[in-house]
């Protein structure tokens, strides 16, 4: 009765891809926080989203404390591949945000990535200004399953499309936002006709501040992730047309209480909780709870 139970969390820093790692961090800490009370107690361990050995050398620290469950972002899938390898026989692991084929863990918590992307699409096709142009789609590098998914979903939306075409641009998720400015301003003007772009994940507001600068220009829509707070600012002042949430803050929340359940209660848990795809616009931001 007196066991303590000790949950592991293996996950990017919280200030990396613009802070977006601090909403799901701070539904780990509630979860935490409510069950103190039952003897849980939850570890972290911040690997560099941008670097592939940080992972298995953040990994193995945490290996070395013999968790009773893991909790994971496995966004760098090379690394998280190896990891996987090191892992003892047993081990309840969840994942959240993303996931790596041909693994199965105890659970998944995160978003339908293929249907985001498809709505992503859906919402340009339905607001975009010209009737012809182009229309940018920010692959965030280095990309995981979950990116990868929500481009396949645009893509697969913008078949339906007429007169307008996607392209797919790279951009590196480390970059400053002086060399995001400057890599999308090259790209500008080689596509003048440019009518919309769709950014795969929270750094949206980089492109945004980038776009702002040009506000002489014809209207274009700019969709994007996650209510961070410069998205937030920048989607009230009609730069950032549409915000997409993952409710990333309840997956870090479901991800301990789903070990809770498992470890500690015995119960039997969902292998897929799947949270909801959100639209979040300027009016209705400040009523919404990620």
């Amino acid at each position: 009765m007196g066991r303590v139970f000790n949950f592991s969390v293996l996950m990017p820093r919280p200030q990396q891809d613009s802070y977006y790692w601090l909403l799901p961090y701070r539904g780990i800490q509630k979860a935490q926080e409510e069950l103190l009370s039952h003897r849980v107690r939850v570890n972290f361990f911040f690997f560099d989203r941008y670097n592939e050995k940080s992972v298995l050398n953040t990994g193995h620290k945490l290996l070395r404390t013999s968790p009773d469950g893991l909790l994971a972002a496995p966004v760098l899938p090379e690394g998280f591949n190896r990891f996987m390898d090191d892992l003892p026989p047993g081990l309840p692991v969840v994942f959240f945000d993303s996931y790596l084929p041909g693994i199965k863990p105890l659970a998944f918590i995160g978003q339908d990535a293929f249907r985001s992307g498809l709505l992503a699409s859906r919402l340009m096709s339905l607001t975009v200004h010209r009737s012809r142009g182009l229309v940018a789609v920010i692959k965030i590098l280095p990309e995981d399953y979950h990116i990868a998914g929500r481009i396949e979903g645009f893509i697969q939306g913008s078949r339906d499309w007429s007169g307008l075409r996607p392209e797919t641009l790279d951009l590196v998720g480390s970059w400053s936002a002086a060399q995001i400015g400057k890599y999308l301003e090259a790209f500008y003007w080689k596509h003048r006709d440019l009518a919309g772009i769709f950014v795969t994940n929270a750094m949206t507001h980089k492109v945004a501040e980038w776009w702002k600068k040009n506000s002489g220009q014809e209207k274009i829509i700019l969709i994007g992730y996650d209510p961070i707070p410069k998205n937030v600012a920048l989607l009230k002042v009609g730069v950032i047309d549409f915000l997409i949430s993952q409710q990333s803050e309840r997956q870090g929340y479901e991800g301990i209480y789903t070990l809770f359940r498992r470890v500690v209660l015995g119960e039997e848990v969902k292998r897929e909780i799947m949270t909801q795809i959100d639209i979040i616009t300027a009016e209705n931001v400040d009523y919404y709870q990620s």
